[in-house]
């Protein structure tokens, strides 16, 4: 079997990663090196296993993902090609994130270090000066097992927007039946198809495979079936899945490598969030959290939140202070460091502030209520970044029906229909990416007889006859129109515009540890 290599960044230059026993290893970065020691290995079987697990954090995420080096090497200064980093970082998980983790692992071999020792004519370091030296050559560790197979990951992310909201969300997953974390059946993707596509959040799907040349990978509707038959599904490129590292003062008669195995450990600690690795996560999860308020506030036309700009460019001044003390453990590992003050920690981190509105009521009492808004939970309309695509009406001497064409940042598109199927149907008023309903004007008495919706754009569509008393509402400056509510039978009885408008995002201070 091949030895499959796989690269990663350091700057401007392509790294490889470590692909056998006894390669030398930078436990900051995730670069593999020379190596320096030699010694007897033995080959142990594995057991193939498929679970799930809900994560809160990025912490039990990525040991769900089972990702035993730190993350510091993807959150960190030097990017990172390693296929399973990458993966994670790409989830953007925030503070309030729910992650659904569903694993499988097909083990083939495992090698483990069973005696180690210097390689011949490699000498012990003495000093700082040959202290640094062997750490550019060498590392500041050594892999001390590696193991081949193919895995299998899906994660199911439920991007929360506050605390509240993720604690009422784990409480409905184990309602539901989805608990801290289990064995897989077929019952299980019913549980979550359901739990996705009824949840007010936004939720993203990701997957990822080794092991295989050409996967054929599922949907999100099935993918517990294929993960409970991925163990046996035969490797036809077999990677390396995990391996574990040991530091070099660890070698017999290797000396003094404190200086370099001290200043490993204040950075990454033990486990992938440990040292500085764990307030420089911190930080990179609030970063995530101001971004997507951030891309929230743009998909409805922007909004000044002064605070969330002033605490976003701390976090990111803070970043930059642990990147370059990262960078600067790589070019001298023996110096020595003591722990930044970090500001950002401190200012806490944000939810989304939004206040719904309804505007006057236009028409009678008949019919029976609608909400298109309420109806999927005003929070998750805006968080999913929900917008009107088109309006159409139907009518004759009045309207006869609204037909409104939502569309979230999910990609998922619905129509809600209020009204009955006289008169004619109207053309579509087509609302483009940063288009909005600026004006509706019309006619009511004991129905809605006539309706002008115009975009921003100035196109609009019109309708109905010259009954009732005229209206005319404009969208108030400093909000954003979000949908319909009112009245319904046979006929549009009432109409109600509903819109939103955001206030500063809410800080809550973190759990610092």
């Amino acid at each position: 079997m091949a030895e499959p290599v796989s690269t990663q960044a350091l700057g401007a230059v392509l790294i490889p990663s470590p692909v056998k026993i006894f390669q030398g290893y930078d436990s900051v970065t995730g670069r593999g090196l020379s190596t320096a020691c030699t010694g007897e290995t033995q080959n142990v079987g594995g057991t193939s296993t498929s679970a799930y697990n809900v994560c809160t954090d990025l912490e039990k995420l990525s040991t769900s993902l089972e990702i035993n080096q730190s993350l510091s090497i993807g959150f960190g200064p030097f990017g990172s090609f390693d296929e399973k980093m990458q993966f994670v970082y790409n989830l953007n998980v925030t503070t309030y994130s729910v992650s659904i983790v569903v694993h499988a692992r097909h083990f083939g071999r495992k090698e483990v270090m069973t005696n180690v020792r210097l390689e011949r004519g490699i000498n012990p370091p003495k000093g700082n000066t040959e202290l640094q030296n062997f750490f550019r050559s060498y590392g500041d560790s050594f892999l001390g097992s590696v193991t081949y197979g193919g895995d299998y990951d899906a994660v199911y992310t439920f991007y929360s927007e506050t605390r509240e909201e993720q604690i009422a969300l784990t409480a409905d997953m184990k309602a539901n039946g989805i608990f801290e974390g289990g064995t897989l059946d077929a019952s299980l993707q019913t549980k979550i198809s359901n739990m996705t596509s009824s949840s007010k959040t936004r939720v993203s799907f990701s997957q990822r495979v080794s092991g295989l040349k050409n996967p054929d990978l599922p949907d999100s509707n099935h993918v517990i079936d294929y993960a409970i038959k991925f163990p046996s599904i035969p490797l036809d490129e077999p990677a390396i899945i995990t391996f574990d590292t040991q530091g070099y003062e660890h070698v017999p008669d290797f000396g003094d490598f404190q200086p370099v195995a001290k200043n490993r450990d204040f950075f990454v600690g033990n486990g992938v969030i440990g040292g500085l690795t764990r307030p420089l996560v911190q930080i990179q999860q609030v970063e995530n959290q101001i971004t997507s308020i951030k891309t929230i506030y743009y998909a409805y036309g922007g909004y000044a939140d002064v605070k969330l700009v002033s605490n976003g460019n701390q976090s990111d001044t803070d970043h930059k202070t642990i990147n370059r003390m990262l960078e600067a453990f790589e070019s001298n590992p023996t110096q020595t460091f003591t722990t930044p003050d970090l500001p950002s920690l401190k200012n806490g981190t944000p939810a989304l502030n939004c206040q719904i509105s309804h505007s006057q009521a236009y028409g009678g009492a008949g019919g029976g209520p609608f909400d298109d808004v309420d109806a999927a939970g005003f929070r998750s309309f805006v968080s999913q970044q929900t917008m009107i695509i088109t309006v159409q009406l139907r009518s004759g001497s009045r309207i006869d029906k609204l037909l409104t064409t939502y569309q979230n940042t999910t990609g998922k598109t619905w129509t809600e229909q209020h009204g009955g199927n006289g008169g004619t149907l109207s053309g579509k008023l087509n609302l483009l990416p940063g288009q909005f309903i600026k004006n509706v004007s019309g006619r009511s008495g004991a129905r809605v007889d006539h309706l002008t919706i115009t975009a921003v754009s100035g196109e609009k569509i019109d309708g109905g006859g010259g009954g009732g008393s005229a209206f005319n509402w404009t969208v108030p400056a400093g909000t954003f129109m979000l949908g319909f509510s009112g009245r319904s039978g046979n006929e549009l009885d009432q109409i109600q515009f509903v819109y939103g408008k955001f206030d500063p995002a809410t800080w809550t201070p973190l759990k610092l540890n």
